[in-house]
């Protein structure tokens, strides 16, 4: 199943969200892995630095859309639901009229389950803890890493495999927005 579920924190830290203004016409899923694009919320490409995952839709006052009435309180499409379930799909004026925002976790050392494009370790070192990988899209990894080493830097470290889902694999954002 596609979409990041957050697992643990390596560090111990508390949880930390952050909300922001979803770009025009974006597609959001909980799960997705997201990045800023000329200051407005996008969903991130396999090409880009990460800055969280999207845990949740919000108005600017913070007020979840479950709460609020479809058309009158925000416009575009809104989905109720966890990972690779809930989403909200922007209108086309949503960073100047509603500004509805996606709530993204942030919190450094956060380690994500996911399940690649492909049966994790059919390529070798897909795998192992402190090997690196990149997004297929949004809410994949990618199995084979687009033919590059898994020991050359990318957006995700690899932290094994998910001891709950061996289908799935454990990653951590190794290259952030946040700290570029």
């Amino acid at each position: 199943m596609p979409g990041f579920t957050f697992k643990y924190n390596q560090y111990g830290l508390p949880e930390v969200f952050r909300d922001y203004i979803i770009a025009n016409s974006n597609t959001q899923t909980v799960g997705d892995m997201t990045n800023l694009v000329s200051g407005f919320l996008e969903i991130a490409a396999s090409t880009e630095r990460l800055l969280g995952v999207v845990e949740g839709f919000v108005t600017s006052e913070g007020v979840p859309l479950d709460k609020l009435t479809a058309g009158t309180d925000y416009d575009g499409t809104y989905t109720a639901g966890g990972t690779n379930v809930g989403q909200y799909v922007a209108s086309a004026d949503n960073q100047t009229d509603k500004r509805i925002r996606g709530r993204v976790r942030v919190t450094l050392g956060d380690v994500y389950s996911n399940t690649p494009d492909a049966a994790i370790a059919t390529t070798v070192g897909s795998d192992l803890a402190g090997n690196y990988t990149d997004l297929v899209d949004e809410d994949a990894v990618d199995e084979n890493n687009a033919g590059n080493a898994f020991t050359t830097m990318a957006q995700l470290m690899i932290h094994g495999v998910d001891p709950e889902l061996t289908s799935a694999g454990l990653y951590s954002i190794a290259e952030r927005q946040d700290m570029s």
